[in-house]
């Protein structure tokens, strides 16, 4: 199972090198996909819709957003922790009381409100970081991966 997970990775990655077009274009089209994917789970996948019309936007490669959207989906869960707890310190969140929390606790809709808000903030932010350097990376690997074609082309 892990060996199939490299291996898709693996093709996805080269699917990215692949991808015609200027370096910056596939770039930014990586990163946008890279940052939906961050700010889709507290949005309940709405997020998603906005690939597009984001993609149109800042005029990036659409094949290379979705190849971050899915990228994204496996580096999410590293970061779900840093998410949330970089959320509820910017926004002020109460501590966390010790010891499990009520079931009723877990079901009001202030509660909902307030994780969901903190989480959505923090997803955010650390997706916009992990987009601004998987946006270099992306670029860096293209810009190296058609030097190397074109010097074995030149040969």
């Amino acid at each position: 199972m892990i060996r199939n997970a490299f291996r898709r990775i693996r093709l996805e990655y080269l699917k990215l090198l692949r991808t015609k077009g200027a370096p910056s274009i596939v770039a930014k089209g990586f990163a946008l996909g890279v940052f939906l994917e961050f700010i889709t789970l507290p949005t309940l996948g709405i997020a998603f819709f906005l690939l597009y019309p984001l993609n149109l936007l800042f005029r990036g490669s659409l094949p290379a957003a979705l190849i971050g959207y899915l990228m994204g989906k496996v580096i999410l869960p590293i970061f779900l922790y840093i998410n949330y707890t970089l959320g509820n310190r910017l926004i002020g969140g109460g501590k966390q009381a010790v010891g499990s929390p009520h079931w009723h606790d877990l079901t009001t809709w202030h509660t909902w409100k307030e994780k969901g808000l903190a989480f959505f903030v923090g997803s955010a932010i650390v997706g916009a970081v992990v987009a601004v350097v998987g946006y270099v990376l992306v670029y860096w690997a293209l810009i190296s991966y058609r030097r190397r074609k074109e010097r074995r082309n030149r040969i």
